[in-house]
């Protein structure tokens, strides 16, 4: 007698426990009916960052960034700010933003005058534009190589 409820006890362990091993079937999403195809996402536009909107700086020439040409004409520049450094956003005319240049950043010498003003020139040699930044404590530069 005791082994036959020893043996009974033993079945009904073995049944708990396979019935917690066994797989549940996987649950398939609802099949969406043919025909009919699902809207795309609505594009998100890129936006500039925030930051000082130096609106549009006039470029004469074609000039060079990171190996890549951009073709003489307006552009929208931010002068914003990346880990804790002054960076130039710039975009083309619909405000598209295409690439960043790191701003150099130098206190001025000259005390005097506090207004804000943005200046493009081109170096010396010509080779360059510069647009620069005068705020009242320091000017904020970046350079653009022109094509030649």
């Amino acid at each position: 007698m005791k082994k036959t409820i020893l043996f009974a006890i033993m079945v009904l362990v073995s049944i708990v426990l396979l019935g917690q091993d066994q797989d549940q079937p996987p649950v398939q999403p609802q099949d969406e009916p043919q025909g009919q195809t699902a809207e795309p996402p609505p594009t998100v536009l890129p936006v500039l960052p925030e930051g000082r909107d130096l609106k549009t700086i006039r470029f004469p020439r074609a000039f060079i960034h990171a190996g890549k040409e951009y073709p003489a004409g307006k552009y929208w520049m931010v002068l914003g700010e990346k880990d804790g450094q002054a960076v130039f956003f710039v975009a083309n005319a619909a405000k598209e933003p295409m690439f960043e240049e790191l701003a150099i950043v130098k206190p001025k010498v000259r005390r005097g005058g506090s207004g804000f003003h943005v200046d493009m020139s081109r170096t010396k040699d010509g080779e360059y534009a510069r647009i620069k930044v005068t705020a009242p404590n320091e000017w904020t530069l970046a350079y653009f190589l022109f094509k030649k």
